[in-house]
């Protein structure tokens, strides 16, 4: 069903306002924030990009916001139990926090995830070890599913999943690829024994060059911040390190170029087709 909330245009939601159409921007609003993305159990998604992929998937949405509906929506609309709310393109900036929003938004619910329920026979995770960027965070996650990653683990201290700036890198590859959130060292490594897993990192020093380099069957790769890199524990604990050459005078690669290079061998050299 679609409902109307234009009548907000160009007024102020305050925290007194009780009327439910202000409540329900109010409460998308607040999804901004990651206490609130928890209390609620939702966060938002922006763009008719991203909204087709969480469409596609087995995410479930609670409701869309537009501006202006995209035709393949319009016949869904109307006979869904899902409810459509068309507001003004001041609201949408309410909503998502930009100034130039697009025209389509969905609340999704949060989803849990379980190491434990990860078992391929072979190939690659990406483990971020305290990647605070989110920008970073979204552009490696679009990158692992592209480079057929097995998925990708967010260590405590990386950005969150659900910030909106890493919804937004990530062009809905995360409704596609699993990504493990919140997961302390401890568990990783109780994962990588149980499992067969080995660890390795990107390291400068007593590491492996790139193009000598053979992944193991099943590879646990570990990208640290740019400016800390993979923490001095995780460094000890892996079975391997290796490091991208440059022959160039640039000082470093950005971790999200980084990743991608590395995925790419490892997509390269797993590729069963490869001569």
């Amino acid at each position: 069903m679609i409902k109307r909330l234009t009548s907000l245009q160009n007024e102020t939601v305050k925290l007194s306002d009780t009327s439910p159409e202000k409540k329900r921007v109010k409460r998308a609003a607040s999804l901004q924030q990651k206490k609130y993305r928890l209390r609620e159990g939702l966060f938002l998604v922006e763009g008719v990009r991203a909204v087709r992929e969480v469409r596609s998937s087995s995410w479930t949405v609670t409701a869309y916001f537009f501006t202006d509906l995209p035709e393949d929506f319009q016949k869904e609309a109307q006979g869904s139990d899902i409810p459509y709310y068309e507001v003004t393109g001041d609201i949408m900036k309410k909503l998502t926090a930009t100034e130039e929003p697009q025209s389509l938004a969905a609340l999704v619910r949060l989803k849990e995830r379980s190491l434990e329920t990860v078992h391929p026979e072979r190939g690659l995770i990406l483990v971020l070890d305290e990647i605070h960027d989110p920008g970073n965070v979204g552009t490696m996650i679009r990158t692992a599913r592209a480079m057929n990653a097995q998925g990708v683990i967010l260590l405590s201290g990386s950005a969150d999943l659900y910030n909106p700036k890493v919804v937004r890198a990530a062009m809905g590859n995360l409704f596609h690829i699993p990504v493990f959130t919140g997961i302390t060292e401890d568990a990783l490594m109780t994962f990588a024994q149980k499992a067969g897993w080995t660890l390795v990192a990107t390291a400068l020093d007593g590491a492996a060059d790139l193009r000598d380099f053979t992944y193991p069957q099943k590879t646990l790769l570990i990208m640290g911040s740019e400016a800390e890199g993979v923490s001095h524990s995780l460094l000890e604990k892996s079975a391997a390190r290796v490091k991208i050459p440059m022959l160039g005078e640039a000082e470093s690669l950005n971790v999200g170029v980084a990743a991608g290079i590395l995925l790419y061998e490892a997509m390269v050299q797993q590729d069963p087709g490869r001569n």
